[in-house]
């Protein structure tokens, strides 16, 4: 039995007394992962009031369970301080941090580089606001509430991972003297609580192009009470501090002559074209359907999770994280799914399911993790035809704009803990990466802790950063009269 007052969300009333339910799209009744069921009948929790006494049967998948396992990929190149400002100036200890949407990593440095290096990783709990940074400016734009709520949430995150660093190290909390933080435009805004609004209507503009250094006690971080806490600059609009992270960690400017490439893949699809010495930005709203969520038994990257589909002895077959029972099935699992599909002609390039099908089950009841049959149905293939529909558009029409043939691509970086976890071959059968010798396209990990961790060890790097800003240029892609055309064609499947 649960008290709650006559009026509350359903939602709301099941999170006090339960836990949190999955309300991937925060709440919009879009997702449809909320189903609770009342006198048989099932409901969307997120779109019922509460008006009277009800009994409420809430099933386990509706419910998040296991996401604080979910598995993040830790950038593996370690770099140590090289002395550019003086050991003698390097004091204490600093942390590296990647906020992202889904999930955040950090790394605690000795900047006497004494100790080794220490890492921590945790599930982002905005989450209940909803998976993808849209339904989390939306809930901004909303609530008053909710923009404190969001930054609190992820001010109590970070602490957690500071007090798990430092006890690895030995070291106290006061003993930080500075963290460094990459994240997306509306990540780091959300972080420094700064309202995001701005980016949520046309024509997307971000609050801030630089967010000033702030005391990290100034907003609850667990720090040196002189500690500060700063965020790298940004390109322009969604396109944001992980990306100059990426571009500093890559050294993407440094040699431009021919043409690179770097796209992160998650619920925007951000990328950058160098060329000629400058730096072309954009970014796509590819959605949330890369982390499971849309998909109806989609999941995170969790223990179970379905990460990977192929064909062996002529039959299709499924791995899972952990080789657990499979539980449901991740992003490098839904692309691995739909190319398998679609090579084998179960799947049409329009999208279809070839025998006009409502979907194609992957494990049947009797061997997953839930006792019930995991699934891919059309609305799958659809909501991933979107996702990878919008970052090919995007990769199309910054190439067209400068007048570049993928051809003539000298290297594709992709980065990002998702980009590191999906198989080229699916995503090029697809059409999310273009058809350019796979030689050419290099996976590089979480280059947003790369960079961060270079800008907290070098600090001539603020100088480096400066300029690839100055040297940049961004673009509204749906601002381009040609753009509603080409994202037509690329919700194909394969590249055309």
């Amino acid at each position: 039995m649960h008290t709650v007052p006559a009026g509350t969300r359903l939602s709301e009333a099941v999170a006090e007394s339960v836990g949190n339910l999955r309300t991937h799209c925060g709440g919009a009744g879009t997702c449809g992962k909320c189903q609770v069921i009342i006198n048989r009948q099932k409901i969307l929790a997120c779109q019922t009031i509460v008006a009277s006494d009800l009994d409420v049967l809430i099933p386990d998948a509706s419910l998040r369970v296991g996401e604080e396992n979910v598995v993040v990929q830790m950038d593996n190149r370690r770099q140590t301080a090289d002395g550019s400002r003086g050991v003698a100036d390097l004091k204490g200890y600093g942390i590296a941090a990647d906020i992202g949407t889904t999930t955040l990593a950090a790394e605690l440095h000795d900047f006497t580089g004494k100790l080794p290096v220490q890492t921590a990783a945790r599930a982002n709990p905005q989450r209940k606001f909803g998976d993808d940074v849209i339904s989390r400016i939306q809930k901004v734009m909303e609530e008053a509430s909710a923009l404190t709520a969001m930054q609190q949430l992820l001010v109590g995150v970070i602490n957690e991972m500071i007090a798990e660093l430092t006890e690895k190290m030995g070291i106290a909390s006061h003993d930080i003297t500075t963290i460094v933080a990459g994240g997306n435009t509306v990540m780091q805004s959300l972080l420094f609580g700064i309202d995001p609004s701005s980016l949520g209507v046309s024509p997307f503009l971000a609050p801030v192009e630089k967010f000033p250094a702030r005391r990290g006690s100034e907003i609850g971080i667990t720090m040196s009470a002189e500690g500060t806490i700063e965020a790298l600059p940004i390109f322009g609009g969604f396109v944001g501090g992980d990306i100059v992270a990426g571009v500093l960690a890559l050294s993407l400017l440094r040699s431009s002559a021919v043409p690179r490439f770097l796209l992160d893949i998650g619920t925007n699809g951000e990328i950058v074209l160098a060329h000629r010495g400058e730096l072309f930005t954009a970014a796509t709203a590819a959605g949330p359907a890369f982390e499971g969520a849309k998909i109806e038994h989609g999941t995170l990257a969790v223990p179970g999770a379905i990460d990977r589909v192929e064909v062996a002895s002529g039959e299709i077959v499924v791995s899972t994280i952990g080789n657990r029972p499979p539980i449901g099935i991740c992003g490098s699992g839904l692309i691995d799914a739909v190319a398998v599909l679609l090579a084998e002609g179960i799947v049409l390039p329009t999208g279809r399911l070839a025998e006009k099908k409502s979907c194609f089950e992957l494990v049947p009841a009797t061997e997953s993790g839930t006792g019930e049959s995991i699934v891919l149905s059309q609305r799958d293939i659809r909501e991933l035809q979107l996702a990878a529909g919008a970052i090919r558009a995007g990769i199309t029409l910054l190439l067209r704009e400068h007048d570049v043939l993928p051809d003539a691509i000298d290297t594709f970086y992709v980065s990002g803990g998702f980009g590191q976890s999906i198989r080229l071959a699916s995503a090029r059968q697809i059409g999310l990466l273009p058809p350019i010798p796979p030689e050419r396209f290099v996976f590089c990990g979480n280059t947003s802790l790369a960079g961060a961790r270079t800008m907290l060890l070098n600090p001539d790097s603020n100088e480096i950063v400066r300029r690839m800003v100055q040297q940049s240029r961004h673009c509204e892609l749906a601002s381009l009269p040609q753009f509603q055309e080409v994202f037509a064609e690329s919700i194909q499947l394969g590249w055309r």
